[in-house]
């Protein structure tokens, strides 16, 4: 009689604790995946909330504009800066041009593509920018013409006349940069310096 009674006080206890725990209202929730083999991967779901909540803050977060592009340089490999400049366009067929990027892992542009696959960023456009501009870094991009949003670019080439203020956008050939037009007023957002 007593081992039962043991017994019985132990699930009633487990019974209470329960209870107890979705009584004071615990909502926190485990989301588990699994993988090609059937594998259960919480810390895969760990990474991904983390990505999502860093990419919600950077995403809100106002980065400050400076009005001079040496000053946002000066503090831009400790923290995401702003700054206003002038954009233009090119292919990789133009004069002078190789047709590979001037940054690692020296991408081929003369097959038409225009885009670099960042691990973080995803799928972004290529820019040429100022060698002060470490490869690599990323740059959100408002007031092209043709684009009603601003675009994330990604540093990835260089070039002669490409100095301080000023980005060069990639297109896929010279002779067609879809409607581009050369503005002055462009606002550069540098949310990643370098790699």
């Amino acid at each position: 009689m007593g081992k039962r009674f043991v017994h019985y006080f132990i699930v009633i206890g487990f019974v209470f604790c329960l209870a107890f725990v979705v009584v004071s209202g615990n909502t926190k929730t485990v989301a588990v995946t699994s993988n090609i083999n059937s594998v259960k991967s919480l810390q895969a779901v760990h990474i991904v909330n983390k990505y999502n909540s860093i990419m919600e803050a950077k995403k809100f977060k106002e980065i400050p504009v400076y009005a001079s592009f040496s000053e946002a340089m000066s503090l831009a490999s400790s923290s995401p800066v702003a700054f206003m400049g002038k954009i233009t366009a090119y292919g990789p067929d133009c004069v002078g041009c190789s047709g590979y990027s001037a940054c690692p892992p020296r991408q081929n542009f003369k097959n038409g593509n225009i885009y670099f696959d960042d691990q973080v960023y995803g799928k972004v456009r290529v820019v040429a920018a100022d060698r002060s501009i470490p490869c690599g870094s990323i740059v959100r991009i408002s007031g092209i013409n043709i684009y009603e949003e601003p675009i994330l670019a990604i540093v990835m080439d260089r070039g002669g006349a490409v100095t301080g203020n000023h980005f060069d956008l990639l297109f896929a050939t010279q002779s067609n940069l879809e409607g581009f037009a050369t503005s002055d007023n462009v606002k550069f957002e540098l949310i990643r310096y370098g790699w």
